[in-house]
Formats: structure tokens, sequence, C-alpha cells
């Protein structure tokens, strides 16, 4: 993907960019809705596509006010499989990982493909990013 590692894109209020050479990260800010869900798995769609293969999404929650509560349900439904690889968080208080958490649940019970990716919170950036280069060399 031609996207500058600096590059920062806006999806809405939720700062989003390609950091190669196959990571998504994004800054989700306020309110999360099914359509800000909708336009990342987009981006992650059109970023998959550009390099060839699934991309790796970390996502920074210390901007994130909640979830609007359509979001397990209704946001995930269209997802690809091929397009993820894993999602990582890093800055989410308690109830962030609480809700995270419910969603990643809902997604599974109902057999959506995105709740079959590996998930994990982490306390920073680093270690989100440390996680990804072991998922990397496990293949």
């Amino acid at each position: 993907m031609d996207t500058p590692s600096d590059g920062w894109e806006a999806l809405g209020p939720h700062p989003i960019r390609f950091d190669p050479p196959d990571i998504v990260l994004c800054r989700p800010t306020g309110v999360v809705t099914v359509d800000d869900v909708r336009a990342g798995i987009a981006y992650m769609e059109k970023a998959s596509r550009q390099i060839g293969r699934g991309v790796y999404y970390i996502a920074d929650l210390t901007r994130l006010t909640r979830y609007a509560p359509s979001v397990a349900v209704q946001g995930f439904k269209g997802f690809r499989a091929g397009t993820l690889r894993a999602s990582a968080m890093f800055g989410a208080d308690l109830y962030q990982r609480a809700v995270a958490g419910m969603i990643l649940r809902a997604t599974r019970l109902l057999g959506l493909e995105i709740g079959r990716i590996p998930v994990e919170s982490f306390p920073d950036e680093a270690s989100a990013r440390a996680w990804i280069d072991e998922l990397r060399r496990k293949g």
C-alpha cells in the first residue's frame, strides 16, 4: 500500500494509517458507530488487497469513549476472511476491555468470520507491536 507510515487519514473522527509492511493503526476517538466499523473494515480490505495478504490491526483506545450498542451485531457482518490476521488494542480502560470482550464473544457466538481472528489487549503500543512481530515469526 502506498500510504506513507506518517500519513494519517480520517475515518470520520477516527485517524487511521497504514504502517508498512502490513499494519493498520487506528485511533478511535469518541463514539465508534456501525458506520465507523464498516469504514475501518473497508480500509483494511483495501490495504489487504494492495499488499496481497491480510493485515494486522492495532487500535489505540486512549481516546475512545464508547462503542454504539449495534456495533457487535451489525458492524462485522460483511467481514471477509483473509482481510485481517490479528487485532491488538492498547490504552483501553477496564470498561473498554470488557465491552470489547463482549463484542468479540458475540461475533464468535454468531459465527461471524471476524470472531476467528486472534485479539489481544496490551498496556502500550510497543507491546502490541511485539505481539504482532511474534505472530509474524510463527507464520
